[in-house]
């Protein structure tokens, strides 16, 4: 167990939770961190915002990029109702619901083109 696994568990539930793979184009531990992420965030937060940024935030911790603009960023979505089309790259992107949230974690970078109509 690395050092972002221990402060996660670290963290004291105030409620339980229930998660649901939807979909999900990650590897394993990518996965498992995720969820790990995401329900940390839902039991501390009740802002939508707040728990979004949380997710989003803390997984740029445990797998930061190098910083070139090429390699992409994280985004996150959370929300009960609401639909989406995300570009994402190879392997980086999952769907979850813990709950009654739907969260959407994914990695993008720039479009290398410029979309004309």
């Amino acid at each position: 167990m690395d050092d972002g696994e221990n402060k996660e568990t670290e963290y004291k539930m105030q409620n339980e939770h229930t998660y649901k793979i939807i979909t999900s184009y990650m590897p394993e531990n990518f996965e498992q961190d995720a969820i790990n992420i995401c329900i940390v965030a839902v039991d501390k937060y009740k802002n939508l915002k707040d728990v979004a940024f949380y997710i989003k935030h803390q997984y740029d911790k445990k797998y930061p990029g190098s910083g070139k603009a090429a390699e992409g960023v994280y985004h996150c979505a959370v929300g009960k109702s609401f639909a989406s089309a995300v570009s994402h790259e190879t392997r980086q992107m999952i769907h979850l619901k813990i709950d009654t949230l739907h969260v959407i974690l994914w990695k993008s970078k720039e479009a290398p083109f410029q979309i004309t109509d």
